[in-house]
C-alpha cells in the first residue's frame, strides 16, 4: 500500500477476498479507499452481494481477478475501493473498516457459489475494533446488506429533515433502492435454497 496513493495517515476501508477453487488452493486479493464517506458496510457490501449475483446467474466459480475487477468498477455515484492493497487488513491500524471475505467454488444444487464474510469496523477510541459481524452463504449476505442499507436510509432521512438537504434525500433514495434490490437478490437465494430441501426431501420419501 502505497499511503501516497491516500491522504497520508488516512483512515481506510479495505475490503479483501481469499478465493478457494477445487482443489482447495487459496489465492488472496485486497482493495482499499478512504474510509470517508463511503467506506461503510452500507455502501460497499452491495458490490459484494453484486458479484455472488454475476456469479450465480453467469454459472461462474468466483477468482481474485473477477472479483478485484468487478469490485473495483465504479457503476454509480457511489465511489468503490480501486487501490491494491497488499497487507492484512485485520493487522492495519488505520483501516477503521474491513470487509473480509472468504469466496469458494458454486454450489452444485443451488448454483450459488459459497461465501463467508466478516466486517470489523473500528470505532472511535476502541482498540483494536468497535465490532465484528459474521455472515454465511450469499442469503445472509444479501440480508445483512439490505439491512445495512436501510439504517442508512433512515439515518440519512433524519438528517435530511434536520438540515433541510435536498441532497442527503437523493442518496437516501439510492439507499432504499439499493435496500431493495439486495432484498430481491436475498429472496432469489432463498427460493433456491428452498427448492434445494424440497427436492432432498422427495429423494428420501421415493427411497
Amino acid at each position: 500500500m502505497l499511503r501516497t496513493e491516500l491522504r497520508l495517515n488516512a483512515t481506510l476501508f479495505v475490503a479483501q477476498a481469499a478465493v478457494s477453487n477445487h482443489t482447495g488452493l487459496i489465492a488472496r486479493t485486497g482493495l482499499a479507499m478512504p474510509a470517508a464517506p463511503f467506506g461503510s458496510p452500507a455502501w460497499q457490501l452491495p458490490a459484494l452481494v453484486s458479484y455472488l449475483h454475476h456469479l450465480y446467474q453467469d454459472e461462474q466459480d468466483p477468482s481474485p481477478e473477477l472479483w478485484r475487477s468487478h469490485t473495483e468498477r465504479q457503476t454509480g455515484p457511489v465511489p468503490r475501493p480501486h487501490i491494491r492493497y497488499h497487507a492484512d487488513g485485520l493487522h492495519d491500524p488505520d483501516a477503521v473498516c474491513v470487509l473480509d471475505i472468504q469466496l469458494g467454488p458454486r454450489d452444485e444444487e443451488t448454483g450459488w457459489p459459497a461465501a463467508d464474510l466478516a466486517v470489523i469496523e473500528q470505532e472511535e477510541g476502541a482498540c483494536p475494533f468497535g465490532r465484528v459481524t459474521r455472515r454465511h452463504g450469499a442469503e445472509a449476505i444479501a440480508a445483512y446488506a439490505a439491512e445495512e442499507l436501510t439504517a442508512e436510509h433512515a439515518a440519512l432521512m433524519d438528517r435530511a429533515r434536520r438540515h433541510q438537504d435536498a441532497a442527503l434525500v437523493r442518496l437516501a433514495g439510492l439507499a432504499q433502492r439499493a435496500a431493495e434490490w439486495a432484498d430481491k437478490v436475498r429472496a432469489a437465494a432463498h427460493a433456491d435454497a428452498v427448492h434445494v430441501q424440497a427436492d432432498r426431501a422427495r429423494a428420501r420419501i421415493t427411497r
